[in-house]
């Protein structure tokens, strides 16, 4: 029972995006090597194997908001791009109940924060995903957050290099294949869940997209990478982010 929200959360975000975010993708993101650092591969998966399993998640039922779901063959749920915004969001919840009115909690790349830090406001930087140096990362932007959540998708964290290309971890639905066109994308929302989820809808709509979907979600503040490295932000985030180090905003509506 506990768990029931998420799924609803997970397929109203389904729906509204269009199926650009995708709960039920575990299979496609097993078969990718995604799901575990040491299943990486070295080389895509053959392309049968792909529409195959494309193939049983078109057949699968809808989820009707019941208590329970499928099983459908070749198919299962996955929250690797909605569950780390959800439980975050829960814990600020719970910490707030328990009388911590100000707090932060980051669950690496996916970070809110509720009040102040003492006299001072939270200050969240984002992380440049071609930074040289992994222990002590350069930046692209930061702000000053309260009472919100700061998302970040990127292709830096799970990935395989092949033949010049690199595949990462946020896969395309409609074509079960990574994504390509962007190198990485913040969301900053007061909903945790949607800024991740949305995010990911965002990321896999592409450079092309992602601005006409993020006005259909309420998403006003975005921050995207292009795979050329071209910082463009919504007007809503260049006007509260301070670009860094040598990063310049392209503002785009």
């Amino acid at each position: 029972p506990s768990m029931r929200e998420l799924f609803a959360r997970a397929w109203g975000l389904r729906q509204a995006t269009g199926g650009l975010y995708e709960p039920r993708i575990a299979a496609l993101v097993k078969l990718w090597g995604f799901h575990d650092m040491a299943a990486l591969r070295d080389a895509p998966p053959d392309a049968g194997s792909v529409q195959g399993l494309l193939e049983a998640l078109r057949s699968a039922p809808s989820y009707d908001g019941g208590a329970s779901y499928g099983p459908a063959p070749n198919v299962g749920w996955d929250f690797g791009g909605i569950g780390k915004g959800w439980i975050v969001d829960a814990a600020l919840a719970l910490l707030r109940e328990r009388g911590y009115s100000d707090a932060i909690v980051d669950a690496g790349g996916n970070l809110a924060v509720r009040g102040a830090r003492g006299e001072r406001p939270w200050r969240v930087g984002i992380r440049d995903p071609r930074s040289a140096d992994p222990e002590a990362p350069g930046l692209l932007a930061s702000l000053v957050a309260r009472d919100e959540a700061v998302n970040t998708h990127g292709d830096d964290q799970r990935y395989f290099d092949h033949q010049g290309r690199r595949y990462a971890h946020i896969l395309d639905p409609h074509t079960g294949c990574p994504t390509s066109g962007l190198r990485a994308l913040t969301v900053v929302h007061a909903d945790g869940t949607l800024a991740e989820a949305g995010g990911a809808a965002l990321f896999v709509a592409g450079r092309e997209h992602w601005r006409r979907l993020a006005r259909k979600l309420g998403l006003h503040q975005v921050l995207v990478v292009t795979d050329e490295g071209e910082v463009q932000v919504t007007p809503g985030f260049a006007a509260r982010a301070k670009p860094e180090g040598e990063t310049q905003f392209r503002v785009v509506s």
